[in-house]
């Protein structure tokens, strides 16, 4: 059982502790890193058996290169993970097939850009500072000309799929900020580790200060007992034997929202004593997006038979996985399907076997292949539901209506002595992404930092 990990070795051994962390997520480790590399004593829990948190890479026999069941993409030119792939050698490729889409029956190459989405898009910041409502009723009040049934309908399902949201709940005035965020750093482009993304969480732990900073896999940490200017963790391991106490004079908390907003009576819920009731209408603004993912590996790319040029991306709205995506521009003859928001409820509940059989099914019908033929050509297949992670709870977060100020309450310090990461937390529009959670990491360890400098001059 893998008990303990030291930045660069394991090993066992106690020392005074500075700051824990919750989480060997990009965002723990990011903290984690930033602390220890400014002379903090850190311990990183983490429940797992490996760090990462929802970037989980597949590597071995059968696949022919590293998949990705969670983070897969760098959106936009992200200086942070750049110079991270930079001073790591990491080759970074950019995403540039061609897209097809597949509509009723047909199979049509398209450039990106769905009829009447942009034009429904470009009408959100029309809205007002203060006001908000859902999508949904966004939408209704847009675009309730008959003639626009169908970009309607395309939008709603863009925020279903892109977001993982349900576009009932989801904030208009969040997808506004989001959107101009994305803006900023050319979002609409889109790049890919090709040795894998677990390279990234990889890199954040090689910077943790191997003499002042601890990663302790499976160790689930169950109850949080704070008072000002001191912390002490409970937790157990994985086979349910007690672990800790684990004390410290600050904490991170780097967990996802899930993880966060699961009753107490959930299995591996973690309890704060005294609770936190400050972080009740927070939590209640924000929800976790559902996302199913599933990656096939095959004996060769069969579907470039189908296509007179490289696809990148397939797109099939109407099915049960909207969107399938190649290995290009490396050439491997891999598959990913994507189910998100709704469509991934679909997929809940099913075994894997019954998750796999479907997707093939669809996938059949989008490229309009017989399911005969491409058994034939499968070598392995795996499948994650981040829903039904009980360490995620969810694939990402997005914001509800009226709740525009819970990220910021979410991530706010309580008493100087609890902090707040994870991409839940970040608060400019870049939520769901790694960078996000990446940002976000470093900004709780310069609060934590700030708080260590400000009770050591009283």
């Amino acid at each position: 059982m893998l008990e303990s990990l030291d930045a660069h070795a394991s090993g066992t051994g106690a020392s005074p502790t500075d700051v824990l962390v919750l989480g060997a997520g990009v965002s723990g480790l990011a903290a984690a890193a930033r602390l220890t590399q400014a002379g903090c004593t850190v311990r990183v829990l983490e429940a797992r058996d490996r760090i990462g948190g929802r970037v989980l890479t597949l590597r071995g026999e059968g696949w022919p290169v590293p998949v990705e069941l969670g983070a897969e993409f760098i959106q936009g030119r992200v200086s942070v993970l750049f110079k991270l792939a930079e001073q790591g050698g990491l080759p970074v490729v950019e995403l540039n097939g061609s897209r097809v889409q597949s509509h009723a029956g047909q199979l049509a190459r398209f450039d990106g850009r769905f009829p009447g989405l942009e034009e429904i898009l470009a009408q959100l910041p029309e809205l007002g500072a203060e006001e908000d409502q859902s999508f949904a009723q966004f939408l209704a009040t847009c675009c309730a000309d008959e003639s626009l049934a169908d970009a309607r309908d395309l939008a709603r399902t863009w925020v279903e799929t892109y977001d993982a949201a349900d576009p009932d709940r989801l904030s208009v005035r969040s997808l506004l900020r989001e959107r101009r965020a994305e803006r900023e750093i050319a979002a609409d482009r889109a790049f890919r580790l090709v040795t894998g993304y677990d390279a990234v969480p990889k890199a954040l732990h090689q910077g943790i200060a191997a003499e002042r900073g601890r990663v302790e896999l499976e160790t689930i940490a169950t109850e949080v007992r704070w008072s000002p200017g001191a912390v002490s963790v409970e937790a157990s391991d994985s086979r349910g034997a007690a672990r800790g106490p684990f004390t410290a004079r600050r904490l991170v908390v780097a967990l996802p929202l899930g993880v966060l907003q699961a009753p107490p009576t959930e299995p591996f819920a973690i309890r704060f004593t005294p609770p936190l009731a400050q972080k009740d209408a927070a939590l209640r603004g924000l929800e976790m997006g559902h996302v199913v993912k599933l990656v096939f590996a095959f004996k060769e790319r069969f579907w470039e038979r189908l296509f007179p040029d490289e696809v990148g991306f397939l797109i099939a709205s109407d099915e049960p996985l909207q969107g399938w995506w190649t290995g290009y521009p490396v050439y491997a003859p891999v598959l990913v399907g994507w189910a998100g928001g709704p469509a991934a409820d679909a997929f809940a509940g099913l075994a894997t076997e019954q998750r796999l059989d479907r997707a093939l099914d669809s996938l059949g019908r989008t490229l309009r292949v017989g399911r005969a033929e491409i058994d034939r050509e499968i070598v392995t297949c795996s499948t994650h539901d981040w829903a039904a992670d009980p360490f995620a709870r969810g694939a990402y977060s997005y914001v509800r209506v009226g709740g525009i100020e819970a990220q910021a309450a979410l991530a706010s310090p309580v008493e100087n002595t609890l902090f707040f990461a994870g991409e839940a937390t970040e608060l400019d529009g870049l939520q769901a992404t790694v960078h996000g959670a990446l940002a976000a990491g470093q900004r709780a360890a310069d609060e934590v930092l700030q708080s260590l400098k400000a009770a050591s001059v009283r």
